[in-house]
């Protein structure tokens, strides 16, 4: 097992090295030659969509797992570098200078866009399922709802027994004020996203403070609701994590198929105004 995780770090690092040496060349190439061929916008340009095509292709790789393409490992290794090799193409097509027109405009706007949402989707995919295992408490996405439910019942039911049994108002009044809603919703997304658990120790000092004024019975019953609401925050931590993942395929995705629109609409607007079909 050792020797494999050896043999992927080795094979990565020398992609990563190919990788930064093709966006090397291409700058330099850029630099160099570019003066030399004034018509150079044209092949970096068809390049580049070649790219993009390959890019989009990842996708369509995911949908059609049964054919014998490769891993999507392999693909999704592909799919990076590609993407990082693509962010010199299109320095090296806009020659570095902001384009003129407000479709060309748009069209590197939706680049940008792309290009930036698949950093972020790199980090989160890497990131995010790590901290979830750390976690130690997962729960498959579409469960969530079904979870967040069952713990509400039993926060109200705890409760409902204090009230019956003729106990203080003291946790009753909490839950009403503080609880309530928390069980009823996701709460706390920046926080989650941060990492931070100040809402966590916010709830656990003032379970602190109602158990110095709860009576001895409602001991039992504190610590009870203490660990759902526990769980109720990790559970917020899990949503929070697994939505991310979800609402950034949703963008990343979109939008690269509007860029491969946009390119299209480029390559005929180009063509037909510049003469270089001829």
């Amino acid at each position: 097992m050792a020797k494999k995780e050896i043999e992927l770090k080795r094979r990565r690092v020398i992609s990563i090295l190919l990788t930064t040496l093709a966006v090397v060349l291409a700058v330099v190439a850029y630099d160099q030659y570019a003066p030399l061929f004034p018509r150079h916008a044209y092949l970096s340009g068809w390049v580049l969509f070649a790219a993009m095509l390959f890019l989009t292709f990842f996708n369509l790789r995911k949908r059609v797992p049964f054919l014998r393409l490769g891993s999507t490992r392999f693909w999704l290794q592909l799919h990076l570098y590609v993407g990082v090799f693509s962010g010199a193409l299109f320095f090296v097509h806009i020659s570095g200078s902001w384009p003129a027109g407000i479709f060309h405009q748009l069209l590197a706007w939706c680049y940008i866009v792309v290009f930036l949402t698949g950093v972020v989707g790199l980090w989160i995919s890497r990131a995010f399922p790590r901290m979830l295992t750390v976690a130690g408490y997962e729960t498959p996405y579409e469960r969530i709802p079904y979870a967040r439910r069952s713990l509400r019942a039993e926060a109200e039911a705890l409760v409902l027994a204090g009230v019956d049994g003729q106990t203080s108002s003291v946790v009753a009044e909490f839950y009403t004020k503080r609880l309530g809603l928390f069980f009823t919703k996701p709460c706390n997304r920046w926080a989650h996203l941060r990492q931070s658990r100040a809402p966590h120790a916010a709830h656990t000092s003032e379970f602190d403070e109602i158990q110095r004024y709860a009576k001895k019975g409602e001991h039992e019953l504190i610590e009870k609701l203490r660990d759902l609401v526990t769980q109720k925050h990790l559970l917020d931590y899990q949503y929070t994590l697994q939505s991310t993942l979800r609402l950034w395929l949703f963008a990343h995705i979109p939008l690269s198929y509007s860029l491969l629109i946009f390119s299209v609409l480029h390559i005929i607007l180009v063509h037909a105004f510049s003469g270089a079909a001829s």
